[in-house]
C-alpha cells in the first residue's frame, strides 16, 4: 500500500469513527460578585471537581441578573450555587436536586429606627420606603409577599448591600430596611439605634444543586468531593464569604419545597413560578 492511500484510509477513518469527548458541565452563582472576586470564590470549586470526579467543569460568570435568570429558566446550568428561593425553584421546575448546603438558619429582619415610634408592624410600611436589594433579592421578595394588593404596599428604595439599607434608615434616607438577622446584629450590637419590627421564620440556606445532565453516580460524587475535608478547603473562599468560616452539609430536597413562590414577584419568573 503505498503512502497516499494510508494517508485516505487515515482520513476516512477519523470521519467514520466518533471522537470521545468529556462534556463540559457549567458552574455558576449569581453576580452578586465583581468578575475577579466571583472567579476567586468559585474557579477552585470548578477545578477541585474536575479533578475529583474525572469530568470538566466550567464556572461561568454571568454578566448581570437577567441573564442569570433566563439561563435558569433555560436548564442552561448544571451546578448553581444561590439563595433558597433559587434551589427551591430549580427542584421544582428543571429537575434539580439539593446536594450541599451552609450550615446556619436563614432569617429575615425588618427593621427600623429605634425612635420611629410610628411603625410597629408591617402593616405600618404601606406608603413607606423600605431599603432592599433590587428584585429577585430573597430578602425583598420575602418582604413583599406579605402584601398581596399592589396598591398597598411598601416603596421599594433599591441598594446594592445590606449596610447600604441600615445607613438608608440610619440616615432617613428609608424609614425600614431589609436584612438578615446576622447582618443586623452585626451592624447594630446593642440594638441601641435600630429595633426590628419582624422576623420572618427561618429558611434554609443557600445551597449548592445539580441537574439532571449529571448523573446519579455524578451527584454522589459530587457531595462526597464537597464535604470531604479537601472539598472543604476548595470551597474555603466561599465559606468565608457566606458562613464566616463554618463547613457545608448535607441536605435534601424536601428542605427548600414551597419556597420558591416568592419569585411570583420577581418579574423575571412570572410566567413559571406558580
Amino acid at each position: 500500500m503505498n503512502t497516499l492511500s494510508k494517508y485516505v484510509i487515515v482520513i476516512t477513518s477519523l470521519f467514520l469513527c466518533p471522537v470521545v469527548v468529556l462534556a463540559d458541565y457549567t458552574f455558576t452563582a449569581p453576580p452578586r460578585e465583581t468578575r475577579d472576586v466571583a472567579n476567586n470564590i468559585y474557579q477552585p470549586i470548578a477545578e477541585y471537581l474536575s479533578i475529583v470526579t474525572g469530568e470538566k467543569f466550567v464556572y461561568k460568570y454571568p454578566d448581570n441578573w437577567t441573564e442569570y435568570s433566563q439561563g435558569m429558566q433555560n436548564n442552561e446550568y448544571d451546578l448553581a450555587f444561590d439563595g433558597p428561593h433559587f434551589v427551591s425553584w430549580r427542584i421544582k421546575h428543571t429537575e434539580h436536586d439539593a446536594i450541599a448546603k451552609l450550615p446556619q438558619l436563614h432569617i429575615w429582619r425588618v427593621i427600623v429606627r429605634s425612635d420611629s415610634d410610628d411603625i410597629q408592624k408591617l402593616d405600618d410600611l404601606v406608603g413607606k420606603k423600605v431599603c432592599a436589594p433590587k428584585s429577585p433579592n430573597f430578602g425583598m421578595l420575602t418582604m413583599m409577599s406579605h402584601y398581596p394588593n399592589p396598591d398597598r404596599e411598601p416603596i421599594h428604595v433599591i441598594t446594592k448591600g445590606w449596610k447600604d439599607g441600615y445607613n438608608g434608615v440610619l440616615q432617613g434616607t428609608c424609614d425600614a430596611a431589609v436584612l438578615p438577622k446576622t447582618n443586623h446584629k452585626k451592624f447594630d450590637t446593642d440594638l441601641s439605634k435600630t429595633r426590628a419590627i419582624h422576623t420572618h421564620l427561618p429558611y434554609p440556606n443557600q445551597a449548592f444543586t445539580a441537574g439532571p445532565r449529571l448523573t446519579p453516580d455524578l451527584k454522589h460524587k459530587i457531595i462526597e468531593g464537597l464535604l470531604s475535608d479537601d472539598g472543604q478547603m476548595a470551597l474555603l473562599k466561599l465559606r468565608e464569604r457566606f458562613t464566616g468560616g463554618q463547613k457545608l452539609v448535607s441536605v435534601d430536597n424536601e428542605e427548600y419545597e414551597g419556597i420558591s413562590m416568592v419569585l411570583k414577584r420577581a418579574g423575571n419568573f412570572l410566567k413559571t413560578a406558580h
